[in-house]
């Protein structure tokens, strides 16, 4: 895709600020559903097992569905494949109002996850096409932001229509969303491709993989690994200490993304990606640790603050080096490839720490620090490999 040479140079901008408005949508309407869906579950009975698999479903999905969508969008072209993402996810969320059960909601878990690789994987890598090389830590961070303000707002207005119009308004209201981020996608203009050979493989690895960039992207699925254990079981938690609005956690922690953010790229860009991904690396990890040994609602929030600049750092910075360390030509896969660790480490964790769950008579300490063990074996193979 275009590489803009100098930074100076018109037209960027427009296309830039219209990719995170889209990012900011479909994330807002992923985080608004997204704490609120365990809930939603459990009432209909499902186990720590069963909710576990059900939120692991979506992330399997979206894993195995990004290599595919990052190969594609290299050799033909990026926006259809974001409008085709946005259809599934609308399809996604009108299921979700009509599924009779869980074995029926798990289905189009499925489906969203498949549009949700579409969106997330076409947004990340329009950011890097448009942002000027030079600036390119600063502004996929800033793009980050879109991520980061969405998740801080979808908790809270997820919980807020649940609790006045029921799961319906919920799923309604991520409808609403979707369907003007659809809109605001038709006018995103794409850099024009540059023609340039294929590399040819080595071997059928090099097809489906970027190795150059794998080391970043195994790193996040160690980092998601305790997200995924976040995302899927710390509503309830929180609820079990007493927060009330479980909500509020992820506003917070998603507030700290967004301090966060604006701090971390200009860094990476100035000094050294390594320099920023090992200190957020460590300072998430103490946060899993904190939550695990949090003995009520406001150490818990303190455990959002910590987690929330841990994660802001290391996350966006991880994704800036996977796109250093790919050509142009390849660059839609590498993403895909990120997203896809990022994906595999979610998943992982909402199935393997909720059968732990279970097993330890729904321990959430011992479950937080198992998820915090994980995240400092992926931070000593980074360290040792880096």
């Amino acid at each position: 895709m275009t590489d803009f040479k100098e930074e100076q140079e018109t037209g960027w901008l427009r296309d830039y600020l219209l990719v995170c408005f889209v990012r900011f949508g479909v994330f807002l309407a992923f985080h608004q559903m997204q704490p609120v869906f365990p809930l939603y579950l459990g009432g209909m009975g499902a186990s720590s097992t069963i909710i576990g698999a059900v939120m692991g479903a979506f992330t399997f999905t979206a894993t195995i569905s990004r290599l595919p969508i990052g190969l594609v969008i290299d050799r033909f072209s990026r926006k259809p494949f974001l409008i085709s993402g946005l259809s599934l996810f609308t399809l996604a969320v009108l299921g979700y109002l009509w599924a009779p059960s869980i074995l029926f909601i798990a289905l189009f878990r499925i489906l969203h996850g498949i549009g949700w690789s579409g969106c997330t994987t076409v947004t990340a890598t329009l950011t890097a096409d448009i942002a000027p090389k030079k600036r390119r830590g600063e502004l996929i961070s800033y793009g980050g932001v879109a991520n980061s303000v969405a998740a801080a707002l979808g908790p809270i207005a997820g919980f807020a229509l649940l609790h006045r119009f029921g799961y319906e308004g919920t799923f309604l209201g991520a409808l609403g969303i979707v369907l003007l981020t659809f809109v605001l996608a038709w006018g995103i203009r794409e850099p024009a491709p540059i023609i340039a050979p294929a590399p040819t493989p080595r071997n059928w690895i090099d097809t489906i993989a970027v190795r150059d960039s794998l080391l970043p992207a195994t790193t996040i699925a160690f980092i998601t690994f305790g997200a995924g254990g976040i995302s899927t079981f710390l509503p309830l938690y929180a609820i079990e200490l007493g927060l009330k609005n479980p909500g509020l956690w992820f506003a917070v922690f998603a507030a700290c993304l967004l301090l966060s953010r604006p701090i971390a790229g200009p860094l990476s860009d100035r000094i050294s990606r390594r320099a920023v991904i090992l200190p957020g690396s460590i300072v998430n990890l103490i946060g899993l640790v904190w939550i695990a040994l949090a003995p009520s609602p406001s150490w818990l929030l303190v455990g959002a603050v910590i987690t929330g600049f841990g994660f802001g750092a290391a996350h966006p910075t991880l994704m800036t080096l996977a796109v250093d360390q790919t050509s142009d030509q390849r660059r839609g896969q590498s993403l895909a490839q990120f997203q896809l660790f990022y994906d595999l480490g979610i998943g992982l964790g909402s199935m393997m720490l909720g059968t732990f769950l279970d097993m330890t008579n729904q321990n959430f300490s011992a479950m937080y620090l198992v998820a915090a063990a994980v995240g400092a074996l992926g931070l000593l193979i980074y360290w040792l490999r880096g």
